[in-house]
């Protein structure tokens, strides 16, 4: 096998002590011998990229002068390491994962070298006790397959809908198609699941490879804030995506299902609304002001957007039986 050169961005915001582990076990378990680390760092005041420079020289630092959210921190160290590696692949990895396989990066590489059209190329994430995490994202539902199951399961590859950005491997010759991740969608969340939606409709494969594991965390910065933003943010982008790619009926069903939020939500955002796992929010008041100022942005953002296309259709969904997901 060959082995091409690969960047992973890893993007940073007051993560030193995240990415220690995330560096550490990345450095001392890949076994890949033709990659090259390059961290981003939003604008961190915990010494972060102090730390990066002294303990990991190898790796490039890009000190950028505030948080510039999940997509465009990516975005500027995507463009940095096409301009200055021209890698054939770019890796974004997450500061609070951790590696836990050497041949983890050359399984991926492998997967995405098999077949032309194979685009993005995404591991199981699980949590650090073990039960998975993401094993693919259902397009349909909005859904991370897999989530709370035994670690042991899900260990095909196979195509899917689409991959988390937390460990994504995408081709530079889908970036040069489709471009990078949309900033709309800053400072967090879907811009993932927009990129690998304009990669399918590009003619791009998504493949899961459940065959590489890593650990992840998941969301530690996102959790740092407050309830009522997270609120904002989350129901802004999933109307954006919706809004974007989807038929009528389910953009209104996503309309209702958000003004529902504003009054109750679930402790656990992965499991289905029932007794135990619902909050009444006591901020509701500031919530329905922010349902209304997501649904004004989502509408405004679409009508900028100018790739028109709906994704439940043949060409992009397989059927239930085959998928799995659902």
């Amino acid at each position: 096998m060959k082995f091409p050169k690969v960047c992973i961005v890893i993007l940073n915001w007051n993560g030193k002590n995240l990415l220690k582990d995330c560096l550490s076990s990345l450095f001392k378990l890949t076994d890949y011998p033709n990659y090259k680390v390059i961290v981003v760092d939003n604008g961190s005041i915990d010494g972060s990229v102090e730390f990066v420079k002294k303990k990991f020289p190898k790796v490039d630092v890009l000190a950028l002068d505030k948080n510039y959210g999940f997509s465009k921190g990516n975005n500027i160290g995507i463009k940095y390491a096409l301009k200055k590696y021209r890698p054939k692949y770019i890796l974004l990895l997450n500061n609070d994962t951790k590696i836990i396989q050497k041949d983890w990066l050359t399984k991926l590489v492998e997967t995405a070298e098999n077949d032309k059209k194979v685009g993005i190329v995404g591991p199981k994430l699980i949590y650090p006790d073990g039960r998975i995490q993401h094993a693919g994202v259902s397009i349909k539902s909005l859904k991370h397959r897999g989530t709370y199951e035994p670690g042991s399961m899900y260990t095909t590859i196979e195509e899917v809908d689409a991959v988390t950005g937390a460990c994504m491997l995408i081709s530079t010759k889908t970036i040069s198609k489709i471009g990078c991740l949309d900033e709309v969608y800053s400072p967090y969340t879907l811009e993932d699941i927009d990129l690998c939606i304009r990669a399918k409709h590009s003619g791009f494969k998504i493949i899961f490879n459940g065959k590489v594991v890593v650990i992840h965390q998941e969301s530690v910065s996102i959790k740092k804030k407050i309830s009522a933003e997270r609120f904002y943010f989350i129901l802004r982008n999933r109307l954006i995506l919706l809004f974007r790619y989807y038929p009528t009926h389910i953009k209104i069903l996503e309309v209702l299902k958000s003004f529902l939020r504003i009054f109750i939500s679930r402790k656990d955002s992965h499991l289905p609304f029932y007794g135990k796992n619902i909050r009444f929010n006591r901020d509701f008041s500031l919530r329905f002001f922010l349902f209304i100022s997501g649904i004004f942005q989502a509408l405004v953002s679409c009508s900028k957007f100018k790739t028109k296309f709906e994704i439940l259709d043949k060409s992009l969904l397989r059927k239930k039986i085959e998928h799995g997901f659902y």
